[in-house]
């Protein structure tokens, strides 16, 4: 019998629990693993598959204890663990499984019926009729459906585009296990010869496509050979597509793909090659839609993030081009890969959550759900438009270095100046010329390893903690970050200290800090949470208001009182409120009030107000809860909106707090919520 395959993650899991004696949560699996819960869930799937498979107990788990391997169990896993067998068989986790069946309807020119699934997946019946109802939930999402006939299998059905956009989604996501041979359905030799046509494309062309993107068009080649009904691309120049090199070579090395399908190549050739399909091959009468969809989705963001940006005209530029293009990516399928998204999802999660929601009217837009990689792309947008808030600095000067594109290179910007305020960016450059280069700066941060007589840090395009560990503690950054602190902590401190102690003074805060650096950098970088910033003396319940502008001033008077904010603050509210209207509502029934930091904000707070009835702020808006925030920058607030945002999103959370009769009942529920 074949030895069954875990992949390394899932391996060092068992490695770990193999030395605990007590329960271990998945949080704390995740913690020592660096992945998500979710990602935990997934492999302890494929663990306890893998065992079972191995005829061993599954890993034991306990509700609100956590995962233990059985004492018993020990010595026969890791027998397994040790074995050196060769022949292996990979064990596929249940989102794996799901993107498999997709993947394998779509390309099948024959029938697809359950025992084949049960093949591809190497599981039991129950387990693929469980995986096929995840699959038809999945396709929803995408106005697609998943259908059963005796004599055709499983299909399925709805418009070409949407089914071929997800299939090269998908593969692109399985590309690692169709290149290591463990997706066994696909014709490899079929998709291997219409890759090397394509390679002699991109040779003819002269250029390089990104990562996947010929294999992903090579996977789908089959499809567009077999599907004999018109691909409907509405409001493309088909005549200016043919006229590109790109259709001609199309035609040259797939002369017996139908007409139709050869512009829809063409039209993943174009849009791969530069991350965008050009200006001049569409009909340009929606531009002035696509500008007010532009400047919506500004203002959905600034809504959501309670920020408003002061280069917006600038910003509204970058994301007008961006979007001109996608609309046409979406509508059509093209595929882009994004090889830095998932850093992007990981190192900016509040960014890129606050991004998803502002996208909502975006979605509703093209009617089809935007992909967490262009959710990330466009969290880059507006990450590298945010203000950061001035603080005293001393001159190092920084060239950083970024061939990602100009919007990483400006959020790479924005993370080192933020890492280190004391600084000067002198630059952001795809590439550098290194003649004399000490003339303009002090220290190269590089996203790409380059030699040059002044010292270079190489960093990931989104710093990770180790980056920001390794500039924090380089030799030409700690010195100046030792004495910019202890300058800090001078100018606090000498009104206290007698003139001729101040030298004394500078010489002990330097030796302090430089012992306690760790402590001082991870209390700059806490993040601050609703239930770190919400306490039981910020929730009040009324009975009602007399106006919705009283409604603001009660929820706001705690943070009067507080001397968080002046009251100049809930004035300007107030007035903004009634110019533009109830733009604030972040549900139905929830607004959350806010202003700019410089409207009277002394310090991050926020208060909640419950009305028994409800206050009218206009025909169409009533409010039950009132929230007021007070940011005092654009950044810090941001892991507090995506804690509210989540529990609105639960459809009961509203009656649940209508229910609560008094305030230490509404904390106590959102902590749990929350938990």
């Amino acid at each position: 019998m074949a030895l069954l395959y875990i992949n390394a993650r899932c391996k060092q899991i068992l490695n770990f629990l193999l030395t605990q004696t007590k329960y271990i949560t998945t949080e704390q699996i995740g913690a020592e693993m660096k992945v998500s819960k979710r990602t935990v869930y997934y492999d302890i799937c494929k663990i306890n598959l893998w065992l079972e498979q191995s005829e061993l107990s599954p890993l034991e788990v306990v509700r609100e204890k956590g995962i233990l391997i059985p004492h018993g169990e020990r010595p026969l896993i890791q027998n397994m663990l040790g074995s050196d067998e060769q022949e292996q068989i990979y064990i596929f986790s249940p989102e794996e499984r799901v993107k498999v069946i997709i993947c394998c309807v779509i390309y099948e020119s024959r029938s697809v019926y359950l025992e084949q699934l049960t093949d591809c997946c190497g599981v039991s019946r129950n387990t693929i009729f469980s995986d096929l109802k995840e699959a038809a939930d999945c396709l929803k999402q995408y106005d697609l459906k998943l259908n059963y006939q005796a004599k055709r299998g499983y299909y399925l059905s709805g418009e070409p585009i949407r089914i071929r956009a997800l299939f090269l989604l998908y593969f692109h996501e399985l590309m690692a296990l169709f290149s290591g041979g463990t997706i066994t359905f696909f014709r490899r030799e079929e998709i291997e010869d219409g890759y090397e046509k394509l390679k002699e494309i991109e040779h003819g062309l002269g250029i390089s496509y990104v990562d996947g993107a010929l294999l992903s068009l090579a996977a789908l080649l089959p499809v567009m050979y077999r599907d004999k009904d018109r691909i409907p691309m509405v409001g493309l120049k088909e005549t200016e597509i043919a006229k590109t090199k790109e259709c001609a070579l199309v035609r040259q090395y797939f002369p017996d793909l139908a007409p139709e399908e050869q512009i829809y190549l063409s039209l993943h050739l174009l849009g791969s090659r530069v991350n965008i399909v050009p200006d001049a091959y569409f009909e340009s009468n929606s531009k002035q839609y696509i500008h007010d969809l532009t400047r919506t989705l500004i203002s959905d963001f600034e809504k959501v993030a309670c920020i408003f940006f002061e280069q917006r005209e600038e910003l509204e530029r970058a994301l007008f081009v961006h979007l001109n293009t996608s609309m046409y990516r979406y509508k059509f399928g093209v595929q882009i890969g994004n090889i830095i998204g998932n850093d992007i999802l990981h190192e900016y999660p509040e960014l890129c959550a606050l991004t998803r929601t502002a996208a909502g009217r975006l979605e509703e837009t093209i009617g089809f759900p935007v992909p967490d990689g262009e959710i990330a792309y466009l969290a880059l947008h507006f990450g590298a438009f945010l203000k950061i808030s001035k603080r005293e600095d001393d001159r190092l000067r920084i060239l950083i270095v970024c061939v990602n594109g100009i919007s990483t290179g400006n959020m790479l910007k924005r993370e080192i100046q933020k890492l280190l305020p004391f600084a000067e960016i002198v630059d952001v450059r795809a590439v550098v010329d290194m003649v004399n280069i000490q003339n303009i700066c002090d220290l190269v941060i590089s996203t790409v390893k380059i030699n040059t007589v002044v010292p270079v840090i190489t960093v990931h395009p989104i710093l990770t903690e180790f980056d920001r560990s390794s500039i924090l503690n380089h030799r030409v950054v700690l010195p100046k970050n030792v004495t910019a602190r202890r300058e800090q902590l001078f100018r606090v401190i000498k009104k206290y200290v007698r003139p001729e102690d101040h030298e004394d003074l500078r010489k002990d805060l330097t030796a302090f800090i430089q012992g306690s650096m760790e402590y001082l950098e991870g209390a700059e970088t806490q993040e601050n949470d609703l239930m770190s910033i919400l306490d039981v003396s910020r929730i009040h319940i009324y009975e009602k208001a007399d106006s919705w502008q009283d409604s603001i001033r009660m929820a706001g008077r705690c943070l009067l009182d507080y001397k968080s904010i002046e009251k100049n603050y809930l004035n300007t509210i107030v007035s903004q409120l009634q110019y533009y209207g109830p733009y604030m509502f972040l549900t139905r029934d929830v607004i959350l009030a806010h202003a700019k930091p410089e409207d009277g904000v002394n310090c991050l707070d926020l208060s909640l107000a419950v009305f028994r009835e409800p206050v009218v702020y206009s025909e169409l808006r009533q409010a039950k809860v009132v929230m007021v925030l007070a940011a005092e920058d654009q950044e810090k607030h941001l892991k507090i909106l995506q804690d509210i945002l989540q529990l609105l999103s639960g459809t009961d959370f509203i009656s649940r707090v209508e229910e609560c009769g008094s305030a230490a009942e509404i904390y106590y529920l959102m902590k749990e919520l929350l938990a």
